[in-house]
């Protein structure tokens, strides 16, 4: 397989990488792929709260995108890595193309939307290793870390468009047309999966007629997950990165789970319009920061990046649940109503952004530099078993707190322990 190296005479940082044909294929694929999960998961959070008003059915639905990832993460890493990523992106894009407009059926079922919304989740565990390990088949050296930049950048960017265009998009073409909509975007992202070179070398069919046996093939994933994790183990630096990546989605599916409640009983707004005072401005903030990070601008090394990362979430998590008990408290009322605090929340949830571009750019290329290229797609699937097996415990307990002793509280409480991880962070210096 050629192997395609970014030439940076006369050009910036960015536009290096996008004039990168293979990399510009695969980059588009991830924007119509994330776009259409973006909106395809705030949709259903909208309808299954719309449905059941609790904020613990919006927890059960994130739970069906995080499940998947706990059973089969790591064995889908491990499968991806035997196979041509050209041929997993393009299988997964179709599917979860064909899969989406079963939620044209039923739509007020909420056991069936889970299930839907589980095989979905499925399909993309073998999508996630097959895709952001791609990149350095197609950029290296110094460029590696202006193309995670750009990977995070139009990973959250999508996530935020397709949050913040998910009420627009759902008043626009309403709640059958939506979705034919979100299918669309993810036959898209098939087609310019398409368009990537294929990874010679590997196998371009799912088996091989002397793989048929499912001893040998269960032995074989059971062998590379183990491998896997081995690998990981063995190096702290890639053991720390993944847990601050893990950490990170983590808060975010917390944030995303949480933030129908907190607009319907906090800010008393339109939970359609929730995206555009939480969800949004997190990811615009993380957008402005890897785009800071990924030009060159920061002096600060990765470490002193994400130690101030860390803590800086903490504090902004506090601040928002503080600045909206405000609201509640008799004598601010007057003070701090709706005109007031909705663009100090929208601030707060910027900074938020800002603070994990902050950890999520570091770590993501800590991970690719450490990592040998045939082990990258067993531990992008680590990750994400990490992000559903550890996820699912806080998701669904802050879903379940959220009914219990109210949204605010939650994410206080979240601020004060992220806060202390990163207090104890910057004591230790690691």
């Amino acid at each position: 397989m050629k192997e395609y190296r970014a030439d940076a005479v006369g050009k910036n940082a960015f536009a290096l990488v996008i004039a990168n044909r293979p990399f510009r294929s695969l980059w588009l694929g991830q924007v119509f792929s994330q776009l259409a999960v973006a909106t395809m998961m705030f949709v259903l959070a909208l309808r299954v709260y719309r449905i059941s008003g609790s904020n613990t059915a919006v927890s059960g639905l994130f739970l069906t995108f995080g499940i998947p990832a706990v059973f089969f993460g790591m064995a889908a890493g491990a499968v991806v890595d035997h196979f041509d990523k050209r041929k997993v992106l393009m299988f997964c894009d179709m599917v979860r193309a064909l899969m989406v407009l079963g939620f044209l059926f039923y739509p007020r079922n909420l056991i069936y939307i889970y299930v839907i919304a589980f095989v979905n989740a499925l399909i993309t565990q073998f999508y996630v290793p097959a895709e952001a390990p791609t990149i350095p088949r197609f950029i290296q050296g110094p460029q590696l870390v202006t193309a995670n930049s750009l990977f995070s950048f139009t990973y959250y960017s999508s996530l935020a468009l397709g949050s913040i265009l998910a009420g627009p998009i759902l008043r626009f073409f309403g709640p059958h047309g939506v979705f034919i909509f979100i299918s669309v975007m993810f036959f898209s992202a098939f087609a310019n999966a398409y368009n990537l070179p294929k990874e010679i070398g590997k196998q371009t069919v799912i088996l091989h007629r002397h793989r048929l046996t499912i001893t040998h093939v269960t032995g074989q994933v059971v062998r590379d997950v183990r491998d896997g994790i081995a690998y990981v183990f063995r190096s702290k630096v890639l053991l720390d990165a993944l847990i601050l990546l893990t950490g990170t989605q983590i808060t975010l599916m917390l944030l995303g789970t949480l933030s129908p409640g907190f607009a319907d009983r906090m800010l008393e707004i339109d939970i359609r319009d929730v995206s555009l005072i939480t969800i949004g401005p997190v990811v615009l903030g993380i957008i402005g920061g890897a785009l800071w990070i990924g030009s060159g601008r920061s002096k600060r090394s990765p470490s002193d990046l994400i130690r101030f990362g860390i803590t800086s979430a903490g504090i902004a998590l506090i601040l928002i649940a503080l600045t909206v008990k405000l609201k509640s408290l008799i004598g601010f009322t007057w003070v701090f109503n709706n005109w007031i605090i909705i663009p100090i929340e929208f601030l707060l949830f910027f900074l938020l952004g800002i603070a994990n571009s902050m950890l999520d750019v570091p770590a993501n290329s800590i991970l690719q530099k450490e990592t040998a290229g045939q082990m990258r797609g067993r531990v992008y699937g680590i990750l994400t078993s990490a992000v559903g097996g550890v996820g699912m415990l806080p998701v669904a307990v802050g879903g379940i707190l959220a009914d219990a002793v109210g949204v605010g509280k939650v994410i206080f409480s979240l601020g004060l322990l992220i806060t202390g991880y990163g207090v104890y962070r910057i004591r230790k210096k690691f």
